[in-house]
């Protein structure tokens, strides 16, 4: 059986105005909700009622939802150094809810680790705002971004040059006799010469200088970029024979329902002891109510912190293929795998049939990383303080327009749509406009 993975982007988040849905429609990429029900394991790997996670996930939304409130309406008066954890803390501690829920929501509040891609207790509190997204639900591409990606490129695969395997190297801002500027495109294939360079490399590039710029970029793009956090969010897929967790045809024929696509597991004291400080996120893309044609018997896990940096490591020196990267994976799933419905350890329905991660955290070409996120930081070295986050993104999204050069990229997007794809759709929309405007503008003065 092949089976799609989503490496990459899953989501499009919120509905309304959102041209990401309208791309999606055009090219029948299928998207789905996912439901509201959420299955939740305790740290002794027992599964919570529905009710209970219901009540938890409820409050802990609202809770997420004052933060937000709060950040947006009183940024400059947060110190930079406030987490989005010490508000759920003294949110709950100021609360009526009984201890044992009040600890299940903290515990709760590490998925979201999950959706920014660093630990919990590194998210700002004044900088929260910018994660918000657009309005309307989120949807799960279920038939993957493929089909879009393949629109959006048809006229630059019809009408480009493109040179693949030829590794950037370096950008040369040029003065010309003439006063225009000219830009050299230095790579490992040789160097081209361009107008105007649009740079769409992602943020953790340009914070580990795998791209070097000639002259330097000016301090408060350059000091934007410093001051920009990027995310490390990976995924691990287990894949099987057959979804062993869906409802057996006996309950089906009774109408109960599929297993719901998300479920967490919060510090696993039943893991080995390097994983039980591990709060986990996993879909499970197997329903056929949810995902219809698209449906699989396929486990994706959501790894930050400590979980994607142990993931990772134990990964890096191994071949995708081979029984011993298998057996890694394994091993530490397990675990969790082990106490989905109707597991038994000696049905062959319950092996793994086959087992990958990511590892953006040792690539170098995506940064070492993910997508833009907001952690809490001061400053370093000369620039001491608390550094004007939003200002920073605007700066890069401005660019370098008098020397040719432009930035695009999910770290450049409008502030409602950052770490998104749509952002970064958006984004190079939105330089190809200032571009194109910039180029009439030119003809008609010529003309006049």
């Amino acid at each position: 059986m092949k089976l799609t993975t989503h490496r990459g982007p899953n989501w499009i988040y919120g509905t309304l105005e959102n041209p990401m849905i309208q791309l999606a429609q055009d090219t029948d990429t299928k998207l789905c909700s996912p439901g509201e029900k959420t299955c939740v394991y305790d740290s002794n790997g027992m599964p919570m009622t529905d009710q209970r996670a219901l009540d938890g996930s409820t409050t802990l939304w609202s809770i997420f939802a004052d933060a937000f409130k709060k950040s947006n309406e009183k940024c400059s008066s947060i110190e930079p150094d406030i987490t989005l954890k010490d508000y759920v803390k003294e949110t709950l501690l100021t609360s009526t809810l009984d201890q044992g829920l009040q600890h299940d929501i903290l515990e709760l509040a590490e998925t979201w680790g999950a959706y920014n891609g660093d630990p919990f207790e590194k998210q700002s509190l004044k900088w929260v705002w910018l994660e918000e997204c657009l309005d309307g639900e989120n949807r799960f591409v279920s038939s993957t971004h493929q089909q879009i990606i393949k629109r959006i490129s048809e006229a630059v695969v019809s009408h480009a040059n493109i040179h693949l395997s030829t590794r950037v190297q370096a950008i040369v801002s040029q003065e010309m006799e003439k006063g225009d500027k000219k830009l050299i495109v230095k790579t490992t294939n040789g160097n081209f010469g361009f107008d105007e360079v649009v740079v769409t490399v992602p943020l953790g590039c340009l914070k580990s200088d795998t791209l070097q710029f000639h002259p330097k970029l000016p301090q408060n793009v350059s000091q934007a970029i410093t001051d920009a956090s990027y995310g490390r969010l990976e995924k691990v897929f287990v894949a099987f024979a057959a979804p062993f967790w869906e409802r057996s045809d006996a309950d089906a024929s009774q109408g109960g329902d599929t297993y719901p696509m998300f479920t967490h597991f919060l510090r696993p004291t039943y893991a080995l002891e390097e994983q039980r400080s591990w709060t986990l996120e996993m879909l499970a893309l197997s329903s056929t109510a949810l995902f219809g044609a698209h449906a699989q018997p396929l486990l994706v896990f959501h790894l930050w912190g400590a979980a994607a940096a142990h993931v990772t490591s134990a990964i890096a020196s191994l071949t995708p293929s081979s029984d011993e990267y298998y057996i890694v994976i394994d091993t530490l799933f397990r675990p969790f795998y082990s106490r989905l419905p109707n597991y038994k350890d000696d049905c062959p329905d319950c092996a793994p049939t086959a087992v990958l991660a990511t590892n953006w955290q040792n690539d170098e070409l995506a940064g070492n990383g993910s997508y833009t996120n907001f952690t809490t930081h001061y400053r370093g070295g000369p620039l001491k303080g608390d550094p004007a986050i939003d200002d920073g993104v605007r700066a890069m999204r401005h660019g370098l327009p008098e020397r040719g050069l432009w930035f695009a990229g999910e770290h450049t997007a409008p502030f409602v749509a950052l770490g998104t794809s749509t952002g970064a759709y958006w984004s190079g929309e939105a330089v190809a406009t200032r571009i194109m405007e910039r180029y009439t503008l030119s003809s008609q003065l010529q003309s006049d």
